[in-house]
């Protein structure tokens, strides 16, 4: 038996709401994710209030400075321990066995494997940030781009689109663009949230779309939590 039963790669919005729901239906879960520091951190406004039921509303408050949503939402995943455990480190390509997805390495060394992967990577596949004149490796400032695992997954057949975010200033941090790629529309199914190339992989957030509200980013979570819960419960809906 794996030590997880889902692997999330990820923890912005998306990510930290599907690990959430999963952990509190009382599964194994990890939540990878390149710095703790910035889960669940939103970096613009919250304009739209959250779905009813999701680890936002839990967290959520009319004009709550983004570090206390990011904090609120933090301890929260932690209360979850031991089902829910929360790994710092850089996922660099899927571990493949049999056409399924078992887990990912990281550029630290250890691999995390999994009956399920998810990768709820937001903007960060292939990603270049420019603020002004300056361009880098970047998903958002100081958050290095999956390169690595973009390249594994493009590797392994994987297509793709381009797409872009912007961000407004923002308490004293500059305006920054964001082009990145997320999974072509044959690659992802939003029904099941497979990603159907391989067994045992699925996706939401920005990495399947291009870009969406905070809102519409936990509620995406949220369903493929649920989603996942019921495959759980019944390994021969997986197909279904």
């Amino acid at each position: 038996m794996k030590a997880f039963e889902v692997l999330v790669v990820g923890a912005g919005f998306a990510g930290s709401e599907a690990a959430y729901r999963l952990a509190r239906g009382g599964r194994r879960v990890a939540l990878l994710t390149q710095s703790l520091d910035s889960l669940f951190l939103p970096i613009s406004p919250v304009t739209d209030p959250p779905a009813p039921g999701t680890l936002f509303a839990e967290v959520y408050e009319e004009g709550l400075p983004p570090f206390l949503l990011h904090a609120r939402a933090k301890w929260r995943l932690e209360a979850e321990r031991p089902r829910l455990h929360l790994v710092q480190a850089t996922a660099t390509g899927l571990l493949v066995e049999g056409g399924r997805a078992v887990g990912v390495r990281t550029w630290e060394g250890p691999e995390y494997r999994a009956d399920r992967v998810v990768l709820a990577v937001g903007s960060f596949l292939g990603a270049r940030l420019s603020v002004g004149q300056i361009e880098e490796a970047a998903g958002r400032l100081g958050e290095a781009a999956y390169d690595d695992l973009f390249e594994d997954l493009k590797a392994r057949g994987f297509a793709f689109l381009p797409a872009e975010q912007r961000a407004s200033p923002f308490k004293g941090a500059p305006g920054y663009r964001v082009r990145f790629y997320r999974f072509a529309d044959a690659e992802w199914d939003p029904e099941t949230f497979r990603l159907p190339r391989l067994s045992g992989l699925y996706a939401a957030g920005a990495c399947t779309s291009g870009g969406q509200s905070y809102r519409e980013e936990s509620l995406a979570g949220f369903r493929l939590g649920e989603r996942l819960l019921g495959e759980l419960e019944d390994p021969a809906g997986e197909g279904a």
